[in-house]
């Protein structure tokens, strides 16, 4: 395969891992608003009883607290992951830490090997970003799972 079909393939392989972390984004706003609306109907209902029983307590703070960690691993999940020990021409922080002129000057003298090498390190890296992220957005996911029944009673028992 020569230089340009291997750059071609891996600006679409690249384009694709973007839209991973994208798609991962998406559902850390989901799970975020799912998570904060069932903890403001617990608030809401808690506030308004008076006389609750060590059941209806403990099913409170079981979902709750599976709730609040979900929000922990979702907001673990979306930190910005900018770190970077190489230059390149195509990650945000390395341009940054250019002036226009050093920029202009990198980008109008690289190879296409040289081109091909940043591709292939920025598709690698923005893989390890989509894997962490999803990792976290897991077990948010199961911390969720784990509250919904507590959830579910708790509100059962405060709401009647």
């Amino acid at each position: 395969m020569d230089i340009q079909r291997r750059i071609a393939m891996m600006e679409l392989a690249l384009t694709r891992q973007l839209k991973t972390n994208v798609a991962a984004d998406t559902k850390v706003s989901t799970l975020i608003g799912i998570n904060t609306t069932m903890l403001a109907v617990l608030a809401a209902l808690i506030t308004r009883i008076g006389d609750v029983s060590y059941v209806t307590v403990l099913l409170v703070v079981l979902s709750a607290g599976g709730l609040l960690l979900g929000i922990l691993f979702l907001s673990l999940s979306s930190g910005p992951r900018t770190s970077r020990t190489t230059s390149s021409i195509i990650f945000f922080g390395s341009i940054a830490r250019m002036n226009d002129a050093a920029y202009s000057n990198t980008v109008k003298s690289i190879t296409a090997e040289e081109y091909l090498d940043d591709l292939i390190e920025q598709t690698h890296r923005t893989a390890e970003i989509a894997t962490a992220k999803y990792r976290w957005i897991q077990r948010a996911q199961l911390a969720w799972y784990i509250s919904i029944v507590p959830w579910l009673l708790a509100v059962y028992d405060l709401a009647r």
